[in-house]
């Protein structure tokens, strides 16, 4: 016991150590929402108001992609000890996917008291592409599945010890878990039944109460919260909101049309069940597909890392082997974290935007790593003992060449592929701005990359109760704060300097194109940003006049 207490400690050493390590840089680029969440965390220290100017608000408008707020609250001591940087914004992810790793150590003890299964649960939970990936973005998805597991924790402790407080402190958790991240709401609707039908046997008729109360109040809870005003994010993304099912219907129906088939036949193939049943059987399947979990998950873009899946492809036979056993053992365990596994991408299915999506299945890290660390433990234990020293050190060794590769993907491919999601060249860019702005009236920035105001906002530090006075304006088209103008072209210098030109003649402007801008005679390159795979990002340019004519006088 004392050799799994000294491993699982330098287990969690190990996890801190890979979680912060080059954290500010790696993986490259800063995208959009981190910038959001930190730029508001930096907003709510100094006024108490997120950029829109609203008091302590629990759900954020960003750029009209609503966020729950609380990840913003989470990184305020981050950035009031470290400063507005990347670091700041990241860390409280990074601090999340280490507490997963403890919680994941106390949950599989409680289940199964087992502490060989336990040590192993621990180290792939840690170890895990979408783990590690996750952890050193900002990522609301991952620090939500922190208080889903850290509440179920509490839960435990409650049935176990018959005490309030915990159940109390279990209920808070998910609350805040519901804040932090919309696709949580939705996946307490089945964990809760799931939680409940597992620890059935042992719950007197009180808690059986608690527990109906709990589910209950969760079920109002998100019916309010996903389709009342604070359901934006939700409307935007369910299968339901989408026109994709119903253009492909009215396809169908169109075809049917011209084929002259019968009425009764559309209506019974091309219906909104058939149609509806079609894309969110497909959607489940997407997440159990042997691309996205073991070859590379595409979605979301921003962190992919190259020919990398959700889990280790070393992983497939073991939790083969883990599934076989769960079946094998009859254990109730082990229907929990099977059922567990299934229903995290039914209930994901019925999102249809970058499907299927690491952030969301992050949900599903324990239940996939629970099944494959039995189906280790499992392979060892029924080894023959004269060769068992073998077949552990062969299961090390693929599992540190599995890593080993990820991790040469992540800190040497990662920053030259495909490095356009991620929003990279907007801190060089402003970086090269700040040192010439001055000499310029109006600044004019195409937005033909991701939102760049909410780039100048966090890399300027920009002063919260100043851009509050310009009315929050974000980067509509043909409008901004101070003197930056934002234009929805990829070259502004081209398409807005006649506009600029009558509007402020007195102005001297400066165009920030996007990459690739045709350089004319009128035309002033003052410098080039480039993508880290030597691609054009920017050009900063002015407009000049040129003499169109020689008028001699005798």
């Amino acid at each position: 016991m004392k050799l799994y207490k000294i491993l699982l400690v330098l287990l969690i050493v190990f996890s801190a150590f890979i979680r912060l390590y080059r954290l500010s840089s790696v993986p490259e680029g800063f995208h959009a929402d981190e910038a959001t969440f930190g730029y508001n965390a930096f907003s709510i220290l100094k006024t108490g108001k997120d950029e829109y100017g609203k008091p302590f608000p629990l759900i954020l408008k960003s750029w009209g992609d609503y966020k729950g707020a609380v990840y913003s609250y989470l990184t305020i001591p981050s950035i009031a000890i470290f400063g507005l940087k990347e670091f700041s914004v990241r860390f409280p992810t990074a601090v999340a996917g280490i507490l997963i790793v403890v919680v994941s150590v106390a949950l599989t003890f409680a289940l199964t008291q087992n502490m060989a299964l336990t040590l192993v649960t621990a180290l792939l939970v840690s170890l895990e592409p979408s783990s590690i990936v996750l952890s050193r973005v900002q990522s609301d998805p991952l620090v939500a599945v922190f208080f889903i597991l850290l509440g179920w924790y509490c839960v435990h402790k409650y049935v176990f010890t018959d005490k309030p407080g915990w159940a109390t402190g279990g209920v808070v958790f998910w609350i805040i878990s519901c804040f932090v991240y919309v696709s949580a709401r939705v996946l307490l609707l089945g964990f809760i039944p799931l939680l409940f039908w597992y620890y059935y046997p042992r719950l007197k008729r009180t808690e059986k109460v608690v527990f109906s109360l709990i589910f209950a109040g969760f079920v109002i809870m998100t019916m309010y919260l996903l389709f009342g005003s604070s359901g934006t994010r939700y409307n935007q993304i369910n299968v339901f909101s989408s026109q994709d099912v119903f253009l492909s219907q009215a396809e169908q129906i169109r075809e049917d049309g011209v084929a002259k088939s019968m009425i009764i036949t559309s209506r019974i193939y091309h219906n909104k069940l058939v149609e509806y049943g079609r894309f969110i059987v497909h959607n489940f399947a997407s997440y159990l597909g042997f691309d996205f979990l073991f070859y590379q998950s595409d979605q979301s873009i921003r962190e992919r890392i190259p020919y990398t899946g959700f889990l280790y492809l070393a992983d497939l036979p073991f939790m083969l082997i883990g599934l076989y056993q769960i079946f094998r053992k009859k254990r109730r365990w082990g229907y929990f974290i099977l059922g567990w596994f299934l229903f995290t991408p039914l209930v994901l299915s019925i999102f249809n935007q970058e499907t299927p999506n690491i952030h969301r299945y992050y949900f599903a890290i324990f239940p996939l790593c629970f099944i494959t660390a039995l189906g280790i433990v499992q392979t060892a234990i029924f080894t023959r003992k004269n060769i068992r020293i073998f077949v552990i050190v062969g299961i090390t060794v693929l599992y540190i060449a599995s890593f080993m590769y990820f991790i040469h993907e992540l800190f040497v491919h990662q920053p030259f592929h495909e490095p356009y999601y991620r929003g990279f060249a907007y801190k060089p860019m402003i970086s090269s701005l700040q040192k010439i702005q001055n000499n310029y009236d109006k600044i004019v920035i195409t937005k033909a990359q991701q939102s760049p105001y909410i780039y100048l906002l966090f890399y300027l530090k920009y002063d919260p109760i100043q851009y509050q006075l310009f009315g929050s304006p974000r980067d509509l088209d043909y409008s901004g704060f101070d003197k930056y103008i934002f234009i929805p072209y990829d070259c502004p210098n081209n398409r807005y300097w006649k506009t600029m030109a009558e509007t402020y003649p007195d102005n001297r402007v400066l165009y920030i194109n996007n990459g690739g801008c045709e350089i004319t005679k009128n035309t002033k390159l003052i410098q080039t940003i480039f993508w880290r795979n030597g691609v054009e990002a920017f050009q900063f340019v002015e407009n000049v006049a040129t003499k169109s004519a020689v008028v001699s006088i005798p």
